[in-house]
């Protein structure tokens, strides 16, 4: 459906080598991000409109790990909105041999200016399809 690469820093593995576990939750906010620039909204923008998506929920299963100067690929497998919610699976893959290492879902809501949930906005909801 959608991906971007990346290619692991070292600033971004532990002592072991391995990436840091709470760097694949940036890339996955990476992706999100490309995501939507790739459909015209920036997030920037979505600010300067008074929305603001945040998350709810993350669930993360980790089966294998990256290291530094990997190619890992994050692919956005499906999204699924609901009225006031949208749901992202993501997979992380080495690019090199396709090897699964991560898959992921995150929930986002859509708060306005005073932090109150709202109805995800129709800008987003357009370019989303089920």
């Amino acid at each position: 459906m959608f991906s971007i690469t990346t290619r692991v820093r070292y600033q971004e593995t532990d002592k072991g080598g391995r990436v840091y576990h709470s760097n694949y939750l940036v890339w996955l906010d990476m992706a999100r991000t490309e995501y939507l620039r790739s459909k015209g909204i920036v997030y920037a923008e979505l600010e300067d409109a008074g929305y603001f998506l945040v998350v709810k929920e993350i669930n993360l299963n980790y089966r294998a790990s990256a290291r530094f100067d990997d190619e890992v690929r994050i692919d956005i497998t499906k999204i699924i909105k609901q009225k006031f919610r949208v749901h992202f699976h993501y997979n992380i893959v080495h690019n090199l041999d396709d090897k699964l290492m991560v898959s992921a879902f995150v929930q986002v809501v859509c708060i306005n200016k005073s932090g109150k949930p709202i109805i995800i906005p129709n800008m987003i909801t357009e370019i989303i399809k089920e």
